[in-house]
């Protein structure tokens, strides 16, 4: 059977490794429904790859790899981890996303070292509070699962650069996520969030923002708040209508994505993002665009795909950008033309003498 050609293969790799002492051992996309028991002859291991296969579980004989320091169990079909996982005291990256995992051991919590947990495209409903020892981490990425709330011990993992909450079903987030002051990209878009805290305003460090909601039909005014963004993405705002003026305030912004709403008008201030290199307003409900954005000295991508466009836009956005920003450079000179027109007409109106 092919299945049992890869375990030989695994068990043959084993014993390669165990005889050069090597510290690394790549054991993925080979078809495993098992780990040979072998693997814990290999003591000095300190990186191992399991991904793509089809393990439904681990083996105990895991807990012998004390030296281990990566582990990759990525694209598997793993229902639970076990209690040996807690001998693995020396991980700093654990990859275990696309699983079937429902819920985490209390176990985890003696992986004190660890800096990154990848857990994306799981069946997970609820974090253990064990996850409050994770004191290290700084990548977190429960993505694609089953989430209807965050504990509040997540306040403790203060060394968070990394949160990827996206496609789960919070309602809420917790106030106390703005302690996570370190953070620099946060992503919690296809929630069924109804608000967002007060509180987000304190992420003075955040470059990176993806929300979006059902529930709520303006970009909550905390947004505007977080001066350091260098990155928001809003695709997907299917209520979304009008894009505040505050939008000027993040002038750090080099992405702007808008994709996929309702947005009739974009604000003048847009044209005040000096740094911006990509703005993505595909599928929305835009006629025209400001001419401020030929102000955006740096725009590389201007995305307008699916809006009913005029007639001489839509023109300028089929030869591509730069057509684009041509277009409003001459709709701006037009502009400045009829204004002074207007002067002068004002300024040779006849002069009225003052009765006497």
């Amino acid at each position: 059977m092919a299945r049992d050609k890869a375990y030989r293969e695994a068990e043959q790799r084993i014993k390669q490794a165990r005889r050069e002492g090597a510290i690394e051992l790549d054991l993925s996309s080979m078809g495993l429904t098992e780990v040979p028991e072998a693997i814990a002859s290999l003591i000095q291991l300190q990186t191992l790859n399991l991904f793509g296969n089809q393990l439904t579980q681990l083996p105990e004989a895991i807990a012998s790899l004390t030296q281990l320091q990566i582990l990759n169990l990525s694209y598997n079909e793993l229902e639970e981890l076990p209690e040996a996982i807690a001998s693995l005291t020396q991980l700093q990256m654990l990859d275990l996303s696309h699983n079937q995992l429902t819920q985490l051991p209390e176990a985890i919590a003696n992986l004190t070292q660890l800096q990154q947990l990848y857990l994306s495209g799981n069946q997970l409903t609820q974090l253990p509070e064990a996850i409050a020892s994770l004191t290290q981490l700084q990548q977190l990425d429960l993505s694609v699962n089953q989430l209807t709330e965050l504990p509040e011990v997540i306040e403790s993992l203060t060394q968070l650069q990394m949160l990827k909450l996206s496609s789960n079903q919070l309602t809420e987030l917790p106030e106390l996520l703005g302690h996570l002051t370190k953070l620099k990209e946060l992503r919690v878009w296809g929630n069924p969030l109804t608000t967002l805290p007060a509180q987000i305003s304190e992420l003075l460090d955040l470059e990176t923002f993806s929300f979006n909601s059902s529930k709520i039909t303006e970009l909550p005014a905390t947004v505007f708040q977080l001066k350091s963004l260098k990155r928001l993405d809003i695709s997907g705002y299917e209520n979304l209508t009008v894009l505040s003026k505050a939008i000027g305030n993040l002038n750090k912004l080099e992405r702007l994505d808008l994709t996929n709403s309702k947005v009739t008008s974009i604000p003048e201030e847009v044209g005040s993002l000096g740094n911006v290199k990509i703005l993505g307003l595909s599928r929305n409900n835009l006629i025209d665009i400001p001419i401020s954005l030929a102000q955006l000295q740096h725009l590389e991508q201007l995305q307008l795909d699916g809006n009913p466009l005029n007639s001489d836009l839509a023109s300028a956005y089929e030869q591509g950008t730069e057509a684009v920003l041509q277009y409003l450079r001459a709709k701006a000179e037009e502009q400045v033309t009829l204004n002074e027109a207007k002067l002068i007409l004002i300024g040779e109106g006849e002069v009225v003498e003052p009765l006497p």
